[in-house]
């Protein structure tokens, strides 16, 4: 019976948060997927420089799924290929195109349908390569547009937001464009990462105890890349790191909104983030039951 109450469910963490419904997206402790596109079994694994370029261990689908709910998502145009717009790491793609993303958040909201997905479109177009914003526009609206939250709603509660409509669950935060002014677009998030590209975890530690703010102040949309990267190795799998500097134990977490993470769920930021948000919810409720009483 114990081992049936330990078990933690990936694919229904925000429902089962009690209170969570007080707390504004922003106010929201997300567990990201860092370079989400690029996983290790994407079609063109095998032609990159596989453990050079790949993030993620496996599909959209299988992020979602195991609790990932900030996609951190670069897109390159590829006018040599249909479908042209497909997900990259510095130029080296995937394979994995942007209906390959659409697919799988459609499924997974159609079977979890009040949990939230934030899509971080952190890179449209890459080097000097056009990119056609409007081609990108047209596919996201077409087919996500019924699922998006409105940008003008960025201040309304989670149960707020599921009073006003049992279907918009996504949040499509994009480069500033004008091919993008639309109230299905939120401003793009605002990254914190080190600009290093070879980074260890003393390096790593260093830099986040110098970039974390005191709070969160619930405000604004913003991530911290807690990532390393070897010379030789790409992407480094840091879970050991992970855990112990964002356990709730800590002040870390606390003060993060989005924390993207290469090979998240070898690591425990989803139940860490799950916890780190079941205590800002129930501040809330302490604070609302107090003004009433007052």
């Amino acid at each position: 019976m114990s081992e049936q109450r330990n078990i933690f469910d990936t694919r229904n963490w925000m429902s089962n948060v009690p209170g969570i419904g007080r707390l504004k997206l922003a106010e929201i402790v997300w567990p990201g997927a860092h370079n989400a596109g690029m996983d290790r079994q994407a079609p063109d694994h095998g032609v990159l420089v596989g453990h050079w370029v790949s993030c993620q261990n496996d599909t959209f689908a299988w992020q979602l799924n195991q609790g990932a709910r900030a996609l951190d998502v670069r897109l390159v145009d590829d006018h040599t290929s249909s479908p042209p717009l497909c997900f990259h790491h510095d130029g080296q793609r995937s394979g994995r195109t942007l209906d390959d993303l659409i697919d799988a958040v459609c499924d997974f909201l159609d079977d979890h349908r009040d949990e939230f997905i934030l899509l971080d479109f952190h890179q449209l177009g890459y080097g000097s390569a056009t990119f056609d914003y409007l081609k990108f526009r047209d596919q996201l609206l077409t087919r996500l547009g019924e699922r998006a939250i409105p940008r003008s709603e960025h201040h309304k509660t989670l149960d707020q937001l599921k009073a006003a409509s049992s279907r918009q669950r996504v949040v499509l935060a994009v480069p500033a464009r004008r091919e993008l002014d639309d109230d299905c677009f939120w401003e793009s998030v605002r990254h914190r990462w080190s600009k290093k590209r070879i980074i260890d975890t003393e390096q790593l530690e260093q830099f986040i105890n110098d970039t974390l703010p005191p709070q969160n102040d619930g405000t604004r949309l913003w991530s911290l890349s807690a990532t390393a990267y070897s010379l030789f190795g790409g992407p480094r799998r840091i879970h050991t790191f992970i855990n112990k500097r964002f356990d709730t134990s800590g002040d870390w977490i606390g003060r993060c909104c989005i924390i993207n993470v290469d090979f998240f769920e070898d690591s425990d930021i989803v139940r860490y983030c799950c916890a780190a948000s079941r205590m800002k919810a129930v501040d809330k409720t302490v604070a609302h039951v107090s003004r009433v009483i007052h």
